[in-house]
């Protein structure tokens, strides 16, 4: 796995990592979760929350709009790294970054309402 890594010198990791304060959805063959993605690059996405799918398992991220399919590396606690199967394109990568700048403070359930407002989910 050459993705993930040590956040600060001597990790392998291949392209920078991005804050990403956002909600994610996760699909698996047996079932969909929701987690909050603590930060993204282009290679790969580190996720927070209950129920994470095991190290090995294969699944489809859904980040702000963006689908990318993925396996997860790796699984400590409640966080997992996920490795895409092909990187992000630029523009898709750089609507994340979008999104996990809106609204600078507010936590990801609260970004995750706005999202939902936004796309007119919620009202």
């Amino acid at each position: 796995m050459e993705c993930f890594g040590k956040a600060n010198g001597g990790g392998r990791r291949l392209t920078p990592r991005e804050p990403a304060p956002v909600t994610a959805v996760i699909f698996t063959l047996t079932r969909t979760v929701s987690a909050v993605v603590v930060d993204v690059s282009a290679t790969g996405a580190r996720l927070r929350g209950e129920r994470l799918p095991e190290a090995g398992e294969e699944l489809i991220l859904s980040i702000h709009g963006t689908r990318t399919y993925g396996t997860v590396a790796w699984v400590v606690g409640d966080e997992c790294g996920v490795e895409f199967g092909e990187p992000l394109p630029l523009d898709s990568f750089q609507a994340l970054r979008d999104a996990a700048g809106i609204a600078p403070g507010f936590t990801p359930e609260l970004k995750a309402a706005y999202e939902d407002w936004m796309i007119g989910v919620a009202r």
